[in-house]
């Protein structure tokens, strides 16, 4: 009796996050229907459709984890989010544990700009609404560099994964410099933020049907914002600050992420 009720568990999780991964899908399309209209609105910039598509992608992802919650599938929590700086733009740096911790991110902030992989940009799913956001393409490099500190002196935060990449199972993946070289030539602070999910799901080499037959906590944390120029020491901008700005980011998440738990 005990092993039915946990396959039927099962199933259900496992078909409800199945039928999420077909809602996320469709929701794409929508959304690009959506840019068409918003292509057709007469506003003064680009940067102002960009922050028209920022708040679409904003309210769908709140939709989506609403679904999430409702479902019991996944139970979203955000948390020091009036630690965010009240005035000027910021880089929000984050793990990347699962696929569904953007979703929890973008669904909490209101408007912010993504550093995304260059083939989100050509999917069939994401590529207007990507695209219409701003959302930038990691080429690396200087022109990357620019680019970001080009979007945050325009006043739009950035949303930043150091790993690059979703980490394996208990495991931080390598941090890039990015995020510190940003802040070095931007002036602006890092807001460090913490993703901790409570079951191993939707992470690098898992397969979506491998679900605990129970709903999963994913928590977003936030903490307090760090300046860049406490990390110069008298020195410009260049490769030392920004390995002690890493190094000081990559602690701070084994020392988070070490042995905590969601008792």
């Amino acid at each position: 009796m005990a092993k039915a009720v946990e396959l039927i568990r099962y199933l259900r999780v496992a078909g409800g996050t199945g039928f999420a991964f077909v809602l996320f899908g469709m929701s794409g399309l929508v959304l690009n229907g959506v840019i068409l209209l918003i292509g057709w609105i007469p506003v003064p910039s680009p940067e102002t459709k960009a922050w028209a598509m920022q708040k679409v992608v904003h309210y769908a992802f709140r939709g989506f984890m609403g679904y999430l919650r409702g479902f019991d599938l996944v139970l979203g929590k955000a948390e020091g989010l009036e630690k965010l700086p009240n005035s000027g733009p910021y880089i929000l740096v984050a793990n990347h544990p699962t696929l569904l911790d953007v979703v929890l991110i973008l669904a909490s902030i209101p408007r912010a700009c993504c550093i995304v992989k260059p083939e989100i940009l050509d999917s069939i799913y994401m590529r207007g609404v990507s695209r219409l956001a701003g959302y930038i393409p990691n080429t690396g490099g200087e022109q990357l560099i620019d680019a970001c500190v080009d979007k945050l002196n325009q006043g739009i935060p950035l949303v930043i994964f150091p790993e690059g990449t979703r980490s394996l199972l208990n495991e931080l993946g390598e941090f890039k410099r990015l995020a510190a070289w940003i802040s070095l030539k931007s002036g602006f602070p890092i807001v460090r933020t913490v993703v901790q999910c409570g079951s191993p799901i939707l992470m690098k080499q898992w397969k979506w049907y491998n679900v605990p037959p129970h709903s999963t906590e994913l928590r977003f944390k936030i903490y307090d914002t760090i300046n860049p120029t406490d990390f110069l020491a008298g020195q410009s901008c260049g490769p030392i600050p920004a390995r002690r700005l890493t190094d000081h980011l990559r602690r701070f998440y084994e020392g988070e992420l070490h042995g905590t738990s969601f008792a």
